[in-house]
């Protein structure tokens, strides 16, 4: 096993790997780096016990379709990472602007699944950023 992980399986053409260093469970954390794969906890995706997370991570891999690798790794990773550390225990990460656009890409993306509110809450990005992202 490599530091980001094992791989266990591709999802959406996207390499899925799992890490004990993304928790644990329900609630647990993930990573998308466009590029190389998506990283989640150990049976997040292997044994379906956190699909959302998966859909969820999936959705930064529609960001950097959208804006490229580079905007997407300098004004949507970054920030985000940054978010995800400043914001661990208030849990407040998932409100921020990066995830919340995640979430609404997945949404119209997998138009049968629906990610729940209360820990993916969605929404569009405005005209303006979409301007500056794209």
């Amino acid at each position: 096993m490599g530091w980001l992980g094992k791989k266990v399986g591709v999802f959406e053409g996207v390499s899925v790997y799992e890490s004990p260093r993304m928790g644990s469970g329900h609630n647990s954390a993930g990573i998308a780096l466009p590029g190389y794969g998506m990283i989640v906890a150990p049976g997040a995706y292997s044994q379906q016990q956190d699909m959302y997370t998966v859909y969820h991570e999936f959705g930064h891999f529609l960001q950097a379709r959208q804006t490229g690798w580079i905007v997407f790794y300098i004004c949507i990773g970054l920030p985000s990472l940054m978010s995800a550390w400043l914001n661990w225990h208030g849990k407040g990460h998932r409100h921020y602007w990066t995830e919340v656009w995640c979430n609404h890409l997945v949404k119209k993306y997998f138009s049968h699944t629906q990610l729940p509110a209360s820990r993916f809450p969605e929404r569009d990005i405005c005209d303006r950023t979409r301007f500056w992202l794209m």
